[in-house]
């Protein structure tokens, strides 16, 4: 029997995607001109720094098993998608010297939310009324991948996009963040974690970390794309774009034709005369699979030829003297726990067909002088397809009369956060924060770890 699920090349590239969610908005105070001319700048944004983590919980639940008629060990169901694998030590419990779910126990020092990161950019004036600008940023990682130091950390360049401004609005091309999920990603990062850790994601191995993200937040991640800005009329602005189709891969759905449409549509408005603000937002994303071979529905549960994965957000921002509050949802089909349309067991059912998903968050942070202090919820829960329910004949009856449901599905991902980050100066940021993550299953499993991280990082 698996002690646990294996872990793959797929798991560590679906991490490195998720993580890609993490950018924060740049802020011009913060950038460091490396030369200029009568209309040009040359300039550089980045951090670095690490944190000391610790994770202490329930391992991943394991496959129930029981023993059938001639006393052979059977498996009456698994768990599928979700929750938080990890080396766990599991005792034997029950008959057969099936193993328990465990316990986790971890310490690594790491990146944090935000990797250490060196951004270079290019900006020129082309006229009075446009400017045009190239920007590439390049994501490094602390921690060594399964906590081998002897394996290359490779330079990740997750950013790369020229923009040209106008006073008819912007055209973006390269690559860049998504808009779909754009808003409560910044939540996530701006009064959240963006100077911590939070959830560490792949506890095994390596990477930023993911705040929030999976927990009612989904990454809005990075692809190749062009976008169109609109002028900001009285603080509304729309952004529309076309990006790199994503193959969803699980049950064939390895074939797309477009490129996916995203959009986003906010909304900023001024408070007083102390620098607080309004923001309001909702995005969507849409995007069409294919299976790659011929195509026959046998059977009405059967999944079709294509399918859609889709989903809106929405939210908002306040910020008046030291209040800061963000919230945030989302809801629709194909789109995962982490980050928007991702590939997982979370994701599909047993014949193929995409779930639905929905999800909440919100953040707050009081800023008092230097020192910021964070609270944060959110869950994300997974709806069940009609295949879910399918029950087969139990095992462990010789009659092959009584039914079990084989699979037990993941029900929900639930985060709860807190922290407080002393800023030294204005780029030395002290952190200290905690995390709670909590997972459920249809068929009543649960698994609980908590998080406890500290360390520094330092920005230009």
């Amino acid at each position: 029997m698996p002690l646990s699920r294996p872990r793959t090349p797929r798991v560590h590239l679906l991490y490195a995607f998720i993580l890609a969610s993490l950018a924060f908005p740049r802020s011009a105070a913060a950038e460091k001109i490396l030369a200029e001319g009568a209309d040009w700048q040359l300039y550089s944004d980045g951090r670095a720094g690490g944190f000391v983590s610790y994770v202490h919980g329930d391992g991943l639940p394991q496959a129930t098993y029981g023993t059938d008629s001639t006393g052979a060990q059977v498996q009456l169901h698994d768990v599928r998608g979700g929750g938080f694998d990890a080396l766990a030590e599991r005792q034997p419990a029950g008959p057969g010297g099936q193993l328990s779910q465990g316990t986790i126990d971890s310490m690594r020092v790491r990146s944090g939310f935000i990797g250490n990161t060196l951004g270079v950019g290019v900006r020129e004036q082309i006229n009075p009324t446009t400017s045009v600008m190239g920007y590439i940023q390049i994501w490094a990682f602390i921690e060594s991948e399964s906590r081998q130091k002897n394996r290359p950390n490779p330079a990740d360049v997750r950013q790369g996009y020229a923009k040209l401004q106008g006073t008819w609005g912007s055209i973006l091309a390269g690559r860049t963040r998504a808009l779909f999920s754009r808003g409560a990603t910044d939540i996530d990062v701006l009064y959240g974690h963006r100077y911590g850790v939070g959830f560490p994601g792949d506890i095994d191995s390596n990477g930023p970390t993911l705040g929030s993200i999976g927990f009612g937040v989904l990454g809005s991640g990075f692809a190749g794309g062009i976008i169109y800005g609109t002028p900001n009329i009285g603080g509304l602005q729309l952004n529309v774009g076309i990006f790199d189709p994503i193959q969803l891969q699980g049950a064939a759905w390895f074939r797309t034709k477009w490129a996916r449409p995203e959009a986003e549509l906010t909304f900023e408005r001024p408070i007083g005369q102390t620098g607080g603000k309004l923001v309001l937002f909702a995005n969507g994303a849409y995007q069409r699979v294919y299976k790659s071979d011929a195509c026959t529905m046998v059977l009405p549960t059967d999944p079709p030829c294509e399918a859609t994965a889709a989903g809106f957000g929405y939210g908002g921002r306040f910020e008046l003297g030291p209040v800061r509050l963000g919230i945030a949802g989302h809801y629709g089909q194909g789109l995962g726990l982490n980050y928007a349309l991702e590939v997982s067991d979370a994701n599909i059912d047993p014949v193929g067909n995409l779930r639905k998903f929905d999800g909440y968050y919100v953040q707050s942070m009081f800023v008092l002088g230097k020192v910021d202090v964070s609270a944060g919820w959110g869950i994300a829960r997974v709806f069940l397809n009609p295949a879910d329910n399918v029950a087969v004949p139990d095992p462990t009856d010789p009659t092959m009369m009584r039914r079990i449901i084989p699979h037990s599905v993941i029900k929900y991902q639930m985060g709860e956060s807190a922290g407080v980050v002393y800023h030294y100066t204005p780029s030395i940021h002290f952190d200290v924060d905690l995390f709670r993550a909590e997972a459920a299953w249809f068929l009543g499993e649960k698994q609980v770890v908590y998080v406890y991280n500290t360390g520094m990082m330092f920005t230009w």
